[in-house]
């Protein structure tokens, strides 16, 4: 197991932590993050209030990183991202869900899944993540 990763609680990034993610507790295969937004990360409060999808991103990128990490030690950075955003987030806590899909000598890839914390079938964000092994 690597010891890169995220102790349950904390933030990985000064940035995660703005933001006001953190780690959980794994499920199963899927490595959880708790994303608890604090205020810089909404980005809209008119007509409705919504998470800024700049802040969704973010915890894409995090919550691959974290699960990559659990699956490998060596180190690794995201050479591509995608997020498809599904439904408007409201600013309340949301539970940011990543599985390792493939791991090779070179690359990996990730999905990641946020969903509403009280409701898991509520998905706001769905994202893949391709990553890179460094050195």
């Amino acid at each position: 197991m690597s010891d890169q990763r995220t102790v349950i609680g904390a933030s990985a990034a000064p940035l995660d932590e703005a933001i006001g993610l953190t780690r959980a507790a794994d499920d199963g295969q899927w490595t959880v993050l708790r994303w608890d937004p604090h205020p810089v990360a909404v980005g809209a409060t008119e007509p409705v209030s919504y998470l800024h999808g700049g802040a969704i991103a973010t915890c894409v990128d995090t919550a691959s990183w974290e699960a990559i990490v659990r699956a490998s030690d060596d180190s690794w950075v995201a050479a591509d991202l995608r997020v498809d955003f599904i439904r408007l987030a409201r600013p309340e806590p949301h539970c940011v869900r990543s599985i390792v899909r493939k791991a090779g000598r070179k690359q990996a890839v990730v999905d990641v899944e946020i969903a509403e914390w009280d409701d898991r079938d509520r998905v706001v964000a769905l994202g893949r993540v391709l990553l890179a092994k460094v050195g």
